[in-house]
């Protein structure tokens, strides 16, 4: 099967009003939605963020998942994941390149009419039920530790081991779509380590949290909570990193009634919920993995 992402690129036209970017292809001679082909050791959201880059020339900030399709291409099975995406900055005019002659911002209205392909509406229809101007709080598992049992003194310090550094490293690319304007850990070394690099690349400073290490969760999981759920209410890109046996129970805390029964899978080292979040109100959760 072909493997490929792309994006509902959108804008704030005014207020109460979005606008919807298209692109025409002359090879095809269609109107679309960016998208391309997953390239090997690439990421599906690393392809999507590239993909709407190299065609339309805009940087985006990534929110939610949306639909996947599939279809035939040419006698091959091929299937798109989608995301929304909001240009960060939406007045930088366009130039034509080799795949893209064209580019319009649309109303969404008039977006469901231009576009060509049926499977294109439908992903955009299901952009458009849902909110779209949304904060982002993702919640990561440190990346991989030494063993406990290689570890003989305070666990606290038990740092990242060599795949965890390299682990960290990658999130600078792999979480290049999301905006992030503050990052929080627990104050246990593996934490902090996993959150530098990334911290570092985005001058960011990390702040260190007691509340979400694993010796104060062992004392009182609510404070896990309660930290978690004020950060929810906070109309800023957060990320939050912590421990495995924290987070199932962390994010159970803070799901609305219409998410409780979402399964909760463990995170493997360096994975992440993406909450998507309006006004404090989660409206959205994504599966982050960064081996995929």
């Amino acid at each position: 099967m072909i493997r490929a992402a792309g994006a509902v690129l959108w804008r704030q036209k005014s207020h109460n009003e979005i606008e919807i970017a298209l692109i025409h292809r002359p090879r095809y001679d269609d109107w679309s939605l960016p998208k391309g082909k997953i390239e090997d050791g690439e990421s599906a959201l690393e392809c999507a963020y590239r993909e709407v880059f190299e065609e339309t020339g805009i940087r985006a900030n990534f929110t939610r998942q949306l639909d996947s399709i599939e279809y035939e291409d040419n006698g091959q099975s091929k299937r798109v994941i989608y995301w929304a995406a909001q240009s960060r900055n939406p007045l930088m005019e366009f130039t034509a390149n080799e795949e893209v002659d064209q580019l319009q911002w649309l109303s969404p209205a008039d977006a469901l009419e231009t576009l060509t392909h049926p499977l294109d509406i439908q992903v955009l229809e299901s952009f458009i039920e849902q909110p779209q101007n949304t904060d982002t709080l993702i919640i990561m598992r440190h990346t991989k530790a030494l063993e406990r049992g290689d570890w003989d003194t305070d666990d606290s310090q038990r740092p990242l081991s060599d795949l965890g550094w390299a682990q960290a490293q990658k999130l600078i690319t792999r979480m290049a779509p999301y905006t992030i304007d503050e990052i929080y850990t627990s104050d246990y070394l593996r934490c902090l380590q996993s959150v530098t690099p990334l911290a570092d690349a985005r001058q960011i400073v990390p702040v260190a949290v007691p509340n979400l290490n694993e010796a104060t969760f062992e004392m009182d999981p609510q404070r896990s909570i309660a930290f978690a759920n004020a950060l929810k209410q906070d109309q800023k890109n957060i990320l939050l990193c912590s421990h495995n046996p924290i987070i199932p129970t962390m994010l159970r805390g803070i799901l609305n009634s219409t998410l409780k029964n979402r399964k909760v899978i463990k995170l493997e080292p360096g994975d992440a919920w993406i909450i998507h979040r309006v006004n404090g109100e989660i409206v959205g959760l994504d599966f982050y993995s960064i081996n995929n």
